[in-house]
């Protein structure tokens, strides 16, 4: 399980920022960026110090050195060696298990598995848990964005199977979502692009299955979708990039589902994310002490209570449900 983090609350919260100091901000980032860059050309997104074992060094005696990434490839670089892995021959990303011969010398790791040549190779990446899920997240997104997929939504409502017929699509990672963009037309009913609300997953597994007459994995996912379970089947042509991206739902699954399993909510609470869930954009435009038929001072009360828990944006009304308390909706209308 992986726990909670800083940055994954600073994520949230800017989220939560005015769309147009977020529209400056990146504005500022991106010029940064611009002007960081490698010798050839390339836009550095990542840069920072650690420790690290690179290239499945047989000593496991970490090094300390300079970890740098841009959208082609991952730099580890120290006074006396340099570790090159493209991005390309990445073929999976392990965040937080620390493998025996270097637990002594992390906290918190990434071990980055990549092929050079016919050979396989991994390399461990360590330090401060804000850091290394940062660049983990960052590193998903090199590896998996832009990706094309082939999707099957819905391929089940409920038990029924649905003659739903497969589609082309895009692969966008965000941390609360997964995003299926789509130039030839929208792949649902009301013309947004497909996603995955990953605290709305309920559960998931890899099944073979003849794709365009060969063999290939599907990652079928359960998700609760508008009070229905929506079964959606992903497929991508390579495994390497279906076993990353499984590792990614994986990781921010139980991230989510960690963060609530040691919260008790009472039924006036459940009662109050429920009215949340279910009246979405019209929150703010729903007199709630009345929907549930409680006092001001009781829902206030359940307010503070949600908002402590992390299940709410705010302690105070209109306010959204996070990722947790979602997690917490959607477990209630599966049972």
């Amino acid at each position: 399980d992986v726990a909670e983090s800083d940055l994954l609350q600073a994520y949230r919260r800017q989220k939560s920022e005015p769309e147009d100091d977020r529209e400056q901000a990146e504005r500022e980032k991106s010029k940064q960026r611009q002007r960081r860059r490698t010798a050839n050309g390339e836009s550095i997104v990542v840069d920072f110090v650690a420790s690290f074992v690179a290239g499945g060094n047989a000593s496991f005696e970490p090094v300390k050195g300079r970890v740098l990434m841009s959208q082609r490839r991952l730099i580890l670089a120290t006074s006396n060696s340099k570790t090159d892995i493209p991005i390309t021959s990445i073929f999976d990303i392990a965040v937080g298990q620390v493998p025996p011969e270097v637990e002594e010398f992390f906290d918190y790791t990434v071990m980055v598995g990549y092929i050079i040549g016919s050979q396989r190779r991994t390399t461990v990446i360590g330090g401060d848990r804000e850091t290394i899920e940062k660049f983990t997240l960052l590193l998903f997104r090199a590896v998996l964005n832009g990706s094309q997929a082939q999707v099957t939504h819905p391929a089940r409502i409920g038990g029924r199977v649905m003659d739903t017929p497969r589609r082309p699509t895009g692969l966008h990672l965000d941390y609360e979502a997964v995003t299926f963009p789509d130039d030839d037309g929208p792949l649902t009913e009301n013309g947004d692009p497909f996603h995955i609300d990953l605290a709305s997953v309920i559960f998931f597994e890899v099944l073979e299955r003849t794709v365009d007459d060969e063999k290939r994995l599907v990652l079928s996912v359960q998700h609760v979708e508008q009070g229905r379970t929506v079964t959606s089947e992903i497929s991508l042509k390579s495994r390497r990039k279906m076993n990353i991206l499984g590792r990614y739902l994986r990781l921010v699954y139980h991230w989510i589902k960690s963060n609530v399993r040691d919260v008790e909510v009472t039924e006036q609470g459940l009662e109050v994310l429920v009215g949340l869930y279910s009246a979405g954009e019209m929150a703010a435009e729903v007199d709630f002490s009345e929907l549930l038929g409680v006092e001001q001072a009781v829902l206030d009360e359940a307010l503070e209570t949600l908002n402590d828990e992390e299940l709410i944006e705010d302690d105070s009304l209109p306010t959204s449900l996070t990722p947790q308390g979602r997690f917490v909706v959607n477990e209630e209308i599966e049972d």
